[in-house]
């Protein structure tokens, strides 16, 4: 881009975060004249591909700025009908209209029950803004817990389980190979490394330096494209399917090859804890802590008794303690593999069952079990094979028995957070050298890890089922949920009723998602929202707030904001996984707001001010940064501050005479200990490979559904990993005979980017991103050819439509969709029309979610015919 050097009066660089998806690239934004001109990365720091590398959603960013669709002022609905498709009638009103009639209703429905206010988060922009910051902000308004909590299909679709076993596991948000020194990995509908997701453009960096290094990718995936179609190994899977072909390779390492990490199993995970007939631990007498079984002494001891050695615990056999026959966990789990044949997977998955017993055995012959490392003069257990998984596999009825499959897989060869191996992203985050802020994690019960960070609540220690609940999400009864599935299923008002739930929600406030069609059936949400008073601020109008919104209020976007937070506590999975040095950057203004934007978190703070916890809100912070400066502390009498003038004192207080320097490089960077990125065995926390926490919930849930009436799926209640169909195989006859299922597009943030016209003009140039896909031999058996106009519909009648493209690289009993498209707000031209979208076929009955976590069910039976 040229320009004329007598009009440029000022031409200069700035450091900020890219805000185009959740992974926040560190880059740079040049600016000429006060306005973005272009934006590219940063080239010295880990946050982002190698040199200055971006994906093309980050280097398109500028049009979040430019974008004449944006909405500037205030808007106030003024059609009192609601639905898909009605037009709200906007008009623009001012700012303390908006605030005032926010502000008046919010009190008034505080004085009666402050659940009855739903807050609304989101992870398209979760670096953007303080991700984690709008928990608190909420309980400053009196809601104790993650149930009042809304956000896009980013949560139901990706998250529950994987995130929920990634805390219980690593002490992280999510996981990613150590591609550094690994030589095998196995991926399970993830596409760390080669698209979207946590890091994404590091993830790539990384990956591709293992790459030329000589690594072998096996891809288990129904379609080989951004993650198949670059692995050294593509193998076809249908969807829902990677637990049994985990099983089948854990019963083939176990029972039949008889290899296995033995010391990892004895000192890092509760498999030698012993269980009791009814599948509980015994416990001790006096400190109710679980007992293990030392070979050395030949005594049942406290799981963390100090003379226990690491090799001492006994896997298997039988015991007496306190006149009870108790076993390890490991000897039930080596019974319980055996009924999980290749055969039998083959059978489930078409995964052929000698593939399955190939990729075992190279998965063990990789492992190197018993080698070490030495690294920077210290030496760690070197286990060179990773398997990883996201939401292509946990996103279904069984998804936190998939996540537990594949885990066991690291977890049998001991390969986790150690070189080579599965990491967490680092869940020690130590702080910076002259500074205050550092996140660690603790050891709770029965041994298990309790991560420094977590977003929305934390996975351990575990809560049991409770009625009556509290709030809309009834987390209460569903505790392992990190958002909840509950307002969205068909059957809420009878759960409502039956569970006592009282606090029938009035309002919805906070940053913009997209809920009404990016979760599952679009009416079912629309029926539950539409007498809501629901305000959001978005920097466009889109489809949920053109359906139900009254109040929408104009946002900056990421080019226009200060946000010196918007890294600091998502270290677990926006940084480097990998042992690099820790880069954290901040958000810092490159241009002027557009019209009366402001800052979603400025309004935040005024509304807290106008409803009267802003007290609360800035001790919560206070708290949370663990500020004990009182010179530096949020107090009441400082009044309405804004976010930077907050970043002033927090920043101080993480990087002490260092702040100034970061703000003008727009980051701070510091070493990262290796110990603390190969930390397993660094300290004493165990694993809960068994999990035992899910019996006791499963009796206490038992029991309450009993007193209440209320039938309910608890067969996946089970403390070992097992094999549970998903309820789309359940749906599935000779008419609905095909598995619909979508899959991230790499050029797209969920529907975010579908209104970026850069986005869109590469997009029409891909022949998948907004066509529906099929394997070209089932294509060619039903009559359909490239360019066909076809419907998809579910058995409930629901139906989409699309174009179709064939590729010899997809399962033959499958149909897939890129993402959220066929949208329609006209807020969004540039988006409307475009692709399909797979989330409305999806039912919403209770029956098509995870019962323990929430996870829907992302494939549904669906058949296909010419429009």
């Amino acid at each position: 881009m040229g320009y004329k050097e007598e009009k440029i009066k000022k031409d200069e660089w700035i450091n900020t975060t890219c805000g185009v998806c959740y992974c926040g690239c560190g880059v740079r934004v040049r600016r000429v004249n006060g306005l973005p001109v272009k934006i590219e990365g940063i080239s010295d720091t880990t946050m982002g591909g190698t040199g200055r590398g971006l994906c093309g959603k980050g280097a398109a960013g500028l049009m979040y700025y430019y974008d004449p669709n944006r909405i500037t002022k205030p808007l106030k609905r003024t059609n009192p009908e609601k639905g898909i498709g009605v037009d709200p009638k906007w008009k623009e009103i001012s700012w303390e209209e908006a605030l005032d009639e926010i502000s008046t209703r919010m009190k008034k429905i505080m004085e009666d029950n402050p659940n009855k206010i739903l807050f609304t988060n989101q992870t398209m922009r979760a670096s953007d803004g303080p991700h984690n910051h709008a928990y608190f902000y909420a309980k400053a308004f009196g809601v104790e817990d993650n149930g009042c909590f809304i956000i896009g299909g980013g949560s139901l679709h990706c998250g529950n389980a994987a995130h929920m076993m990634g805390g219980l596991i690593h002490g992280a948000w999510s996981i990613a190979p150590d591609w550094r020194y690994t030589k095998y990995v196995l991926k399970w509908g993830s596409s760390k490394g080669t698209g979207s997701g946590h890091s994404a453009m590091t993830n790539a960096r990384l990956r591709a330096d293992a790459v030329r290094r000589g690594i072998k990718e096996v891809v288990f995936d129904p379609m080989c494209n951004f993650a198949g179609g670059k692995a050294t190994e593509w193998v076809p899977i249908l969807p829902g399917t990677d637990s049994a072909v985990a099983l089948a390779m854990a019963n083939h390492m176990v029972n039949i090859l008889g290899k296995y990490d033995e010391l990892y199993l004895r000192a890092k995970t509760n498999f030698p804890y012993l269980i009791k007939e009814d599948g509980t631990y015994i416990r001790h007498e006096k400190s109710g802590k679980p007992l293990l079984y030392d070979t050395k002494d030949g005594q049942a001891k406290e799981f963390d008794a100090e003379d226990i050695e690491d090799d001492a615990p006994a896997i298997e056999g039988e015991y007496e303690v306190y006149g009870e026959k108790v076993r390890p966990g490991f000897a039930l789990l080596k019974e319980h593999l055996k009924q999980y044949t290749p055969e039998w997977a083959s059978e489930i998955s078409t995964v052929p069952a000698a593939t399955i017993i190939r990729i075992a055995e190279e998965w063990v012959e990789n492992a190197q079990i018993g080698s070490t490392i030495t690294i920077e003069g210290k030496t760690f257990p070197y286990r060179p094979v990773a398997a990883v998984t996201f939401r292509g596999s946990q996103g279904h009825y069984n998804g936190i028995h998939q996540v537990a499959s594949i885990d066991l897989l690291c977890e049998l060869v001991g390969a986790e957070d150690v070189p080579g191996g599965t990491l967490g992203w680092p869940s020690i985050r130590r702080k910076y050298p002259g500074g205050n802020y550092e996140r660690l994690p603790k050891i709770g019960p029965d041994g298990v890890l309790i991560p420094a960070v977590f977003y929305s609540h934390m996975p351990w220690p575990p809560k049991k089922p409770t009625i009556p609940c509290g709030n809309a999400g009834c987390v209460d009864f569903w505790h392992h949920s990190t958002l909840s599935h509950i307002p969205y299923v068909k059957e809420r008002d009878e759960i409502y009723e039956k569970f006592g739930m009282k606090a029938r929600p009035e309002m919805v406030f906070g940053i913009s998602a997209n809920f009404v069609i990016s979760q599952a059936d679009w009416q079912a949400a629309v029926d539950f929202f539409k007498d809501m008073f629901v305000v959001q601020i978005d920097i466009w109008s889109n489809e949920t707030d053109e359906a139900i919104g009254d109040i929408i209020l104009p946002d900056v976007s990421y080019l226009e904001k200060d946000c010196w937070s918007s890294e600091i506590d998502s270290f677990f999975f926006s940084g480097s996984p990998s042992y690099e040095e820790w880069y954290v950057h901040m958000q810092q203004k490159v241009a002027e707001p557009l019209g009366e934007c402001r800052f979603f978190m400025d309004v935040y703070l005024d509304i807290a001010n106008r409803v009267g916890v802003l007290d609360k809100y800035y001790q919560l912070l206070n708290e949370y940064y663990s500020i004990t400066d009182e010179n530096l502390k949020l107090k009441p009498e400082d009044g309405l501050m804004t976010w930077k003038e907050i970043g002033e004192r927090v920043l101080t207080w993480v990087y002490g005479d260092d702040k100034e320097k970061i703000q003008k490089q727009g980051y701070a960077t510091w070493h990262k200990p290796i110990e603390d990125v190969y930390w397993r065995w660094h300290t004493k926390a165990r694993v809960p490979t068994y999990m035992e926490f899910l019996v006791h919930d499963r009796n206490e849930a038992e029991k309450i559904c009993k007193e209440v009436d209320f039938n309910l799926d608890t067969e996946q209640y089970t403390p070992l990993p097992g094999w549970f169909t998903p309820t789309c195989y359940k749906e599935m006859d000779s008419e609905f005979n095909l598995l619909a299922f979508s899959y991230r597009d790499i050029l797209h943030t969920n529907n975010s980017t579908f209104q970026n016209p850069m986005i869109d003009e590469v997009s029409k140039l891909c022949p998948y991103t907004f066509t529906i896909t099929m394997n070209k031999g089932l294509a060619d058996k039903r009559e359909l050819k490239d360019g066909d106009k076809v419907i998809i519909e579910n058995r409930y009648g629901t139906k989409e439509d699309g174009i179709i493209k064939t590729m010899e690289g997809q399962h033959p009993k499958v149909v897939g969709i890129a993402g959220q498209g066929g949208l329609w707000a006209k807020g969004r031209p540039v988006a409307m029309g475009k692709g399909s979208n797979f989330c409305k076929l999806m039912p919403t009955y209770l029956r098509h979610y995870d019962p323990i976590t929430g996870n829907i069910e992302t494939s549904v039976a669906v058949k296909i015919y010419k429009a």
